[in-house]
């Protein structure tokens, strides 16, 4: 299997993505998005993962390549492509499919519990039993026309969703290992302001054991995503 990874942070890996397609023996590539990385076409794959980033999948004034991005989404999705989104991915879909992106009322930052909205899925009905998943974004999405909230949380009400059998959209992090939210922690977290779903530092490293099972959570997604 082939698989294709969207950047938007030039130095940050897909962390347990990437691992799982290592260890299923699969293949990939990245494509880093920036004013001097604009693509114009999909290669071949069968598996396209959208990683988050620090700019508004709204920002096209800024980042013009934005559009041409989300033109390839839309294409990869009409194509029956396997498509999973995270965190700024998720809000690049929403948009790609006609949802409105914006401002949420205070930015998500820690580990805070989702809830399953779907039971009968068999990889989100699990999530309830997750203390929390970890987060860090300060916008949010309109549901699609035409997609399935499959998860929720009492801070944000649309953490994940589904569109088709082939498109997968999720607001929280289960990508993320120790050492990618440990660089977060020393290199982002004094620059964002201050939120009532701002966790501390200290609570924040108190509950990196949680990765674990946003790896388990991740795994089990994308070998059902990828069956």
């Amino acid at each position: 299997m082939k698989i294709f990874i969207f950047k938007h942070i030039h130095d940050e890996p897909a962390g347990h993505a990437e691992q799982w397609a290592i260890e299923r023996g699969y293949d990939f590539s990245y494509h880093y998005w920036d004013n001097n990385n604009v693509l114009t076409e999909l290669p071949e794959f069968e598996l396209l993962i959208i990683m988050g980033g620090l700019m508004g999948a709204y920002e096209e004034e800024i980042h013009s390549w934005l559009v041409i991005e989300k033109q390839l989404i839309r294409e990869a999705i009409a194509s029956g492509k396997k498509v999973l989104g995270i965190c700024l991915g998720a809000q690049l879909i929403a948009s790609a499919l006609g949802a409105r992106v914006y401002k949420n009322d205070h930015a998500e930052i820690g580990f805070h519990p989702v809830k399953p909205v779907l039971q009968n899925h068999s990889v989100i009905a699990e999530i309830g039993e997750v203390p929390g998943f970890f987060q860090w974004h300060g916008d949010t999405f309109d549901l699609p026309e035409g997609a399935c909230l499959i998860a929720t949380s009492d801070q944000v009400k649309n953490q994940a969703f589904s569109y088709g059998n082939n498109v997968t959209a999720l607001q929280f992090h289960p990508e993320m290992d120790t050492k990618i939210i440990e660089g977060l922690l020393e290199k982002s977290y004094p620059l964002q302001d201050t939120s009532p779903w701002k966790q501390s530092e200290d609570s924040i490293r108190q509950q990196l054991s949680q990765t674990n099972k946003g790896r388990e959570m991740l795994y089990r997604l994308l070998d059902e995503l990828t069956a």
